[in-house]
């Protein structure tokens, strides 16, 4: 927890068996998108990649993860945390240095790499202390190679600045967690749903199959505690998330009907 708030950053390692979750991703990618390869360039992070929700029946391990990790993000925030999305990405190539999240929102994320990674290979790059806010620490140019093996967890304030170096494709699976707002505080649900509504956008087509690997489909809502699950729908995520993914869907060529014999 020291580390975690002087640093921005902590490495769990060895923190799960990382053999479950390889197969889930890899299943994933080959189900959800066939042949389509990295389909979206960041323009914070000038970084090629593709990616789907992992928040479906296809992904227990995923969802195992998700809510096994809740408790170790309030613990580092120090409040309780709602659950935002469990996603798998691949990444091509390196990216430049950035911020997650720009808001005054206290918001971490857990990212796990699937293969391992050094310095020259992908891994992720962080200036510790840069999440303060410190002009200073936000300069610098010492840089911090976070060098993992599968199974170790980085979680991260998402107000670090962090880069990667590199050309290998790699793969990470990542879920995020928002400081809880309260009911009584307005301000601090409107924070969450900027944040929410900035994570979503009708113009985005993931280019994943949406049905198999919605981001908060039926099965979320079956499993999602109660209190997270109303919290959600109030602070406008699901509303934004259906929102993306029905463009997504209206922009699609039709299916060809099923041939007769």
């Amino acid at each position: 927890m020291e580390q975690f708030r002087s640093d921005g950053f902590v490495v769990l390692r060895d923190a799960f068996d990382p053999a479950p979750l390889i197969a889930e991703v890899t299943e994933a990618f080959a189900e959800g998108f066939g042949d389509v390869g990295p389909n979206n360039v960041s323009a914070e992070a000038a970084i090629a990649f593709r990616y789907l929700p992992l928040m479906s029946e296809r992904a227990p391990v995923s969802l195992e993860l998700l809510h096994g990790f809740s408790a170790t993000a309030a613990g580092l925030l120090g409040t309780p945390v709602l659950p935002v999305r469990a996603k798998a990405v691949e990444y091509h190539g390196g990216s430049s240095r950035h911020r997650d999240s720009e808001l005054d929102l206290a918001s971490l994320g857990f990212a796990c790499y699937l293969e391992p990674l050094t310095a020259e290979r992908g891994a992720l790059r962080v200036v510790p202390g840069s999440h303060r806010g410190d002009p200073g620490a936000s300069s610098s140019s010492s840089e911090v190679a976070v060098e993992t093996s599968p199974g170790d967890v980085i979680v991260f304030d998402e107000h670090l600045l962090h880069a990667s170096d590199g050309g290998e494709v790699r793969h990470q699976w990542r879920v995020d967690y928002v400081a809880r707002p309260t009911g009584a505080d307005a301000d601090a649900q409107s924070i969450v749903r900027d944040y929410f509504a900035a994570m979503f956008s009708p113009e985005w087509d993931g280019g994943y199959d949406l049905d198999a690997y919605p981001t908060y489909g039926p099965h979320w809502r079956r499993v999602c505690p109660p209190a997270d699950d109303a919290l959600l729908d109030a602070v406008g995520a699901y509303a934004a998330a259906a929102e993306e993914e029905d463009a997504a869907r209206r922009r699609r060529p039709p299916r060809p009907a099923p041939e007769h014999p």
